[in-house]
Parts: structure tokens; C-alpha cells; sequence
């Protein structure tokens, strides 16, 4: 039986600290807010009419982690702690190609704390995703 030593969004702090401290020429936020669409409507306006600010449930997913330099999104990083299931990577997979079509030159990575590898499943049913990787606590 594996006892998680902390929550999903204890991990995901942990991890957006790192980076923030480690990439200190980057924004590295939590929680941010990424278009998977963009549309010009029938008067001919772009939709959503805010780009700088988008928001969730209109054309917009939020992410775990965002990486971004000043405007432009560069890394997005989905979390998960000790474990995920074909559903998690099916669903993430498919959010990471629909924010690629508005930036396809952003990379959509996977981190699982509290385990040593990446399981089957993920190489299985995966399609949008550049990266994954496990990390195990330290003792």
C-alpha cells in the first residue's frame, strides 16, 4: 500500500517554488488561466475579445503551472501525486493538444510526485504531451 506523504496541491507548490526559485528570468505561476481557442465571430471579431486575460470557460483551461516570459506561454506542467489513472492522462493529453493548436510552440509536460517511474498507461494513451516524469520524496 503506498501512503502519500503529502496532498496534490502540497506537491504542486512545491514544485512551482522550485521553479520560480530556479528560473528566476521566467513568471512561473500557478493556477493561470490558457486559451485552447481562438475565433473570429460573424461581425468579424476575435473572440475572446481579451486575449492578455483569458478566462475559464471562455475559450480558456486553467493549468497547474504555467511558464511564460513576459506575454508568451512556454511550458505548461500538469500535476499529480502518487499515481494517475488512463482518464487523467486521456483528458490532459487532449488539454495539452488543444492549448498547442493556439501556441504550438509550448511544451505540455506531466510531473507525478511520490513515485519512481511513469507508468505503461501514460506511453499507452498519450498524445499530446512532450514530457513526463516521476519523482520520488526524499526520505
Amino acid at each position: 500500500m503506498v501512503v502519500n506523504k503529502m496532498t496534490e496541491s502540497q506537491f504542486r507548490k512545491k514544485i512551482h517554488n522550485e521553479l520560480k526559485r530556479n528560473l528566476p528570468n521566467y513568471i512561473v505561476n500557478e493556477g493561470e488561466n490558457l486559451l485552447y481557442k481562438l475565433l473570429i465571430d460573424d461581425q468579424g471579431n476575435l473572440q475572446p475579445s481579451n486575449i492578455a486575460h483569458p478566462k475559464r470557460g471562455q475559450l480558456a483551461f486553467q493549468t497547474d503551472i504555467l511558464i511564460r516570459n513576459d506575454k508568451v506561454p512556454l511550458v505548461v506542467i500538469e500535476t499529480k501525486y502518487g499515481g494517475f489513472s488512463t482518464h487523467d492522462v486521456l483528458t490532459y493529453s487532449t488539454k495539452a493538444m488543444k492549448h498547442k493548436e493556439v501556441y504550438p510552440y509550448m511544451r505540455y509536460g506531466l510531473v507525478i510526485g511520490g513515485r519512481n517511474k511513469i507508468d505503461k498507461k501514460f506511453f499507452t494513451h498519450n498524445s499530446g504531451f512532450d514530457f513526463a516524469v516521476a519523482l520520488v520524496d526524499k526520505e
